[in-house]
């Protein structure tokens, strides 16, 4: 039976009722997801070399020569310049989404037309899980074990709620513009190809739901269609979690984490280029790569 209490806390009084899910239950899910991600990453990442990044991209090497130039000759990243190349990726290609801007010049048509309005979407998204992250920290160590504070008006609410707004519109925002740019064959070439935009979309959704059925519980905890709605709504928003989690290295969504990891590679064989003069890919000079003519853009 739910009661609703009012508990003093370090940020003040609030309103908390009994989480329907024992916390004991949710720890234990969540570390066995961290286990999994770890032991996937390890699998698909490590093992099938997603994560190496070789920089025949950004310079000039004769095939033959690949093996020796790419694996035995190629420089290590000291500690100190792949600690500094991963904060620079984190605040400005990741944080601040600098990875969209355009470095090269020219782009393709879909990349340029839309960039904007990408990079935006993308910034949403991102900073919508960043504050559910601090939502979810705070509400793990400031909530007394196993309760759900119900006012809005704590910081773990405010946090959640911003977080859960930004994600759903920067899902929107992109869909959007991936839904007018790209000629999907079906609406499953579409789920295929934006996975993780509808998996964040139905993360931001439901926790809504979820929230909004813990408190119509609360306040009427002996009636059906309040305990149906919270059965729905557990489920809801479990299902959504368990696919973003479970499935995210076996979708096309862990280019994020290796995306990072090839930035850091990437700033490192630019600099490793530049102070070996050694020439990029592709030269000034090559204008028309193919049949479909389009230009080649020079490298850095």
């Amino acid at each position: 039976m739910a009661t609703i209490k009012e508990i003093q806390t370090a940020w003040g009084t609030y309103r908390f009722v009994e989480s329907p899910v024992d916390w004991f239950a949710i720890d234990v899910l969540a570390a066995l997801t961290v286990l999994w991600i770890l032991f996937t990453f390890w699998y698909k990442g490590v093992r099938q070399f997603n994560v190496v990044r070789y920089p025949y991209i950004e310079t000039m090497i004769p095939y033959a020569e690949w093996d020796r130039k790419l694996l035995r000759e190629k420089p290590p990243i000291g500690v100190g310049s792949a600690i500094a190349y991963f904060f620079k990726t984190l605040f400005a290609d990741v944080l601040a989404m600098g990875i969209l801007k355009c470095e090269y010049g020219k782009s393709e048509k879909e990349v340029v037309n839309t960039r904007a309005a990408k990079r935006v979407a993308k910034l949403f998204m991102v900073w919508g899980f960043v504050l559910a992250g601090i939502s979810t920290t705070l509400a793990y160590f400031t909530f007394p074990h196993n309760m759900i504070v119900l006012d809005l008006h704590h910081p773990a609410r405010i946090f959640g709620v911003a977080g859960g707004v930004l994600m759903v519109v920067g899902a929107l925002i992109w869909l959007s513009v991936r839904y007018k740019e790209v000629n999907y064959r079906g609406i499953w070439d579409w789920l295929g190809a934006d996975y993780l935009p509808f998996m964040v979309l139905l993360l931001g959704l439901s926790g809504f739901v979820l929230q909004a059925a813990i408190y119509v519980w609360a306040h009427n905890p002996s009636d059906a269609f309040a305990n149906a709605f919270l059965y729905f709504a557990e489920h809801f928003h479990a299902i959504p979690v368990a696919l973003f989690f479970w499935a995210f290295f076996w979708t096309k969504a862990d280019h994020i984490i290796y995306r990072i990891l090839w930035r850091i590679y990437e700033y490192a064989d630019k600099k490793y280029a530049a102070s070996h003069n050694i020439s990029r890919l592709p030269p000034p000079t090559l204008k028309v790569m193919n049949k479909t003519g389009k230009e080649i853009q020079p490298g850095y």
